[in-house]
Order: C-alpha cells, then structure tokens, then sequence
C-alpha cells in the first residue's frame, strides 16, 4: 500500500491511497483503456452539480474498497472449502480489483471537483455472523452472498448507469467497474454449480435472509432520498426509481433464475420478492430459516 500526498503553500492538501498492485488484472495498471483526456460535458456542468457528482463517487470509492475487504474474507472461505484453484485465483485477483475500482473512483471524483481529492475514510465490513450454520455452510453462505448476491446486483445496477451515462469520463469509468463485477459475480455461481445436492439443498433456507440483508444495504446505500435530478444521471447517478427497478430485477430476472439454473430451491425468495421484498423488517412468514433464528444473530 502506498500513500502519497500533495502539498500546497507547504500543507499536505490530499491523502491518496494507492493499493493495487503489479500482481493484478492490468498488471499494476488502473484500467485496461486510457482515461479520456478532456470531458466538456463536464466543464458545462454548475458548481453545485459538479460538487455533488463528486461526493456521489467518493462515496463509491469507500464501498468499492470495503469489498475488497470482503473478497479477501471469500479469497479465505474458498480456499477453507478447496475449492477449484481457478475460483480461489478468481477471489484473490478480486481482492486487487476492488482496490483499483476504489482509485479510479476516487479519480473520477476529483475529476468532477475539479482538484484532487483525497481517498475516503476506510468502511467498516460487518460480515453475517449466520448463526445456527455449521463452518463450511456458513463460508458457502458467505461466498452466495457476496459473489452471487452482491456482485450480480451490481453489475445489474451498473448496467443502468451506463445506460443513463452520456459523460465521457462516467462512462469510461462504469465500463470499467462492470467488466470486473460481471467476473466477480461468475465466482459465486460456478462454486455453487460445483455443490452435491446435499449442499443445495442446505443452501435454499438461507437464500432469502441473505438476500433481505443484501438488498436493505443496496436500498440504504444507493437510493438517495434528497435526489436532485437534473444532469446527475447522466455522469453516473441514476434516479432512485430507476434504481430501485434495477435492485428488483436483479434478484428477480438474473440471481432467482441463476439458482433454478444450478438447482437451488428459490421459491421462499421468489414468494417474498413477489410481494414487494419489504426490507423495514425481517421477512420472517417467508423464511423457514428465520423462523427458526432470530435476526439480530444473523
């Protein structure tokens, strides 16, 4: 990990984070394709906009690298299961990725400051505790949740900023993300394709309270209440409706179809998405697993 400031009138002005490393995807590069050299659309844009584009993707830096943190807990629960050493490669790399997915947005932020900005405060990962599991269930658990539930949300979820983006620099950057999320999200369901029925079956009675958790963290974390509109989605903010449309159709058209596809009962997830996917309480009358366990030792 590298650290390196900036000094102005000789104040240390930024602190930028640098984590990624030779030993990843591009080599030690940050992106496969040049970043563009100019962004009129972003010249055009208020002081008040440009501002706010900024916080919205220095608040994605700081979640990009608090997955990194959870990749390096899947890099561990897939080596604990043996798993094929091309998924645990697979997790490893990602650890790296979500580090260069952390700067690049943190350089797409400073782009729309217009100055350099420093690396964001490190989040806290709070990884499901998934009581009543036995150990090897509770590392299958983790790695469903993060790289099926969580990586295929978001590249659901990216693929609707890029089709809203118009701003060269946005699209530049959400191209980038999505490439990586779709090969993160391919981890978690080749593992869960490589399961004996037993296992499968043992996997359907969480499938609904670790989609609850992972949706009411999507639904807190990228709809925003106070969303001003106006050029927002074009430069990588989508409209909360639109948002929510997509959070939906993740889990209804690509992870429910996903586990009929593998041959993981679905169907508790399936009737609770069905009825709205209510996230302001647990979904416990759908959830045999949650009526045996009590949320808050999830």
């Amino acid at each position: 990990m590298q650290e390196r400031g900036r000094r102005r009138n000789g104040v240390a002005s930024v602190n930028i984070v640098i984590e990624h490393g030779p030993r990843g995807r591009y080599g030690g590069a940050l992106t496969s394709r040049d970043e563009p050299k100019a962004d009129p659309a972003i010249a055009m844009l208020p002081r008040n906009t440009r501002d706010e584009l900024s916080a919205v993707w220095l608040v994605r830096a700081a979640m990009e690298r608090r997955v990194a943190d959870a990749f390096a807990v899947i890099h561990s629960a897939l080596t604990s299961r043996r798993a094929n050493a091309e998924l645990v490669e697979l997790a490893s790399r990602a650890v790296d990725d979500e580090y260069r997915h952390a700067e690049l947005s943190r350089l797409v932020a400073s782009r729309y400051a217009g100055r350099e900005v420093s690396s964001p405060p490190r989040l806290q990962l709070e990884v499901p505790r998934l009581a009543g599991a036995r150990p090897a269930l509770r590392e299958t658990l983790h790695i469903v949740g993060q790289c099926i539930l969580n990586e295929t949300t978001a590249a659901a979820y990216l693929e609707l900023c890029a089709h809203h983006a118009e701003g060269e620099t946005a699209r530049w950057a959400i191209r980038e993300l999505l490439a990586d999320e779709v090969d993160h999200a391919r981890i978690g369901w080749a593992h869960v394709a490589s399961l004996g029925a037993a296992a499968r079956n043992e996997l359907s009675d969480w499938l609904l309270p670790l989609a609850y958790l992972n949706l009411r963290v999507w639904r807190k974390e990228t709809i925003d209440e106070g969303y001003s509109g106006g050029a927002l989605a074009a430069h990588g903010a989508p409209a909360p409706a639109d948002v929510e449309e997509s959070l939906l159709g993740a889990q209804r058209g690509l992870i429910c179809a996903g586990f009929a596809h593998v041959g993981v009962d679905a169907s508790e997830l399936e009737a609770w998405l069905a009825a709205g996917a209510d996230t302001a309480t647990p979904p416990v009358e759908y959830s045999r697993a949650l009526r045996d366990r009590a949320m808050s030792s999830m």
